[in-house]
Parts: structure tokens; sequence; C-alpha cells
């Protein structure tokens, strides 16, 4: 029995993907993993690579050769209404349905409001190494930001998104008819 569960796993598949961090400098980790991993390890794998702390929501999206966003694999599924799509779980996706051939590309958003932005791409498939433990960091470069460097409070926000539903209701720079509190009053 033993020689059967060694000769599976000698033959199982690893892959290397490139992840690297949308930034001016060049910051990226190529990280091997089994093939058979989670979205959810590999989730782990690269926000312990670059140093973050992985308490912030997160999802990865299938990618063209654009970097364009197409099916989501979320880090929980949030309740949907029953007549919308569902959506894959990272823990519920094994690596190899999305990344099947060198090329395949994602992406992967960490912090929905810092918005920090990784390109995720299958650089080879190889054969597991049976004294290795998956998954592994096999190159570093670069130096990446803390998690917390991009200020949640000076991010400007594009008002062609619908986000702007207050824009014209009210003029936060306008002093006019300002009344300060009066906490004189007794009761």
């Amino acid at each position: 029995m033993n020689c059967v569960v060694l000769y599976f796993t000698s033959f199982m598949r690893v892959l290397h993907i490139r992840i690297l961090l949308d930034s001016s400098k060049d910051i990226f980790r190529d990280i091997e993993i089994e093939e058979s991993a989670s979205f959810f390890e590999l989730h782990e794998s690269i926000f312990a690579a670059f140093g973050f702390s992985g308490l912030e929501m997160a999802s990865f999206y299938k990618s063209n050769e654009y970097w364009d966003k197409g099916e989501e694999i979320v880090l929980m599924d949030t309740m949907r209404e029953p007549d919308q799509q569902t959506v894959r779980a990272m823990s519920d996706t094994p690596l190899h349905e999305m990344l099947r051939a060198p090329g395949d590309k994602m992406l992967y958003l960490y912090d929905f409001m810092r918005m920090w932005i990784f390109y995720v791409e299958l650089i080879e498939i190889v054969d597991r190494k049976p004294d290795v433990t998956y998954p592994q960091v096999v190159l570093w470069v670069g130096n990446a930001p803390a998690e917390d460097s991009k200020s949640v409070e000076s991010m400007k926000f594009d008002s062609d998104d619908g986000d702007d539903m207050y824009e014209d209701d009210y003029d936060f720079d306008d002093d006019s008819g300002y009344e300060p509190y009066d906490d004189s009053f007794e009761y």
C-alpha cells in the first residue's frame, strides 16, 4: 500500500506561479504549489510571501492577456439573492480548475479599501519533488510595502462609478450657514 502512495505522490504536479504586485517598482514572488491545492491555500501563500496580515477580504479573478477581470473566486461566499449567479469559493476551488497551462492568468485583489492588486501568472508546471514541502517561495524580488502604506483617507475614488450619491446634495467645503454646537444648554 505504501508503494502505491509513494508512486502516486511522486507524479503529482506542481504549479510554478509568479505573483507581481501592481507597483511602480519590481516586486514579485514566485511560488511553487501543488496543483491540487485550493485557491485559499494560494491566498494564504500570497499574503504571507508579501508580509501582509491576511485579515482583509480578497478575491481572485480569472483573467486574459489584457488582465481583464473574469469569473470571480471569493474568499467567502456572502449571502446572495436566489436569482444571482453562484460564485466559487477559494476553499472549494482547486488551482488546477483555473490554472491549466503556462500563461494562464488571474488577478488577485486584497483589501477592497486599499485595493492591493496582484497579477498572478502560471509560469510552468513541474513534477513534485519528494523531499519538498509545498507551497514554497522559490524567488523573491523587491521588498513589499507595508500593508497599511496605502492610506484609505487619501485615496481618490472615481466619480464615474456611481459612488457620488452625495456629491450634489451638500457642499462639505462651504461653511456658510454653519452654526457651532452649543454645549451650554442645561437640562
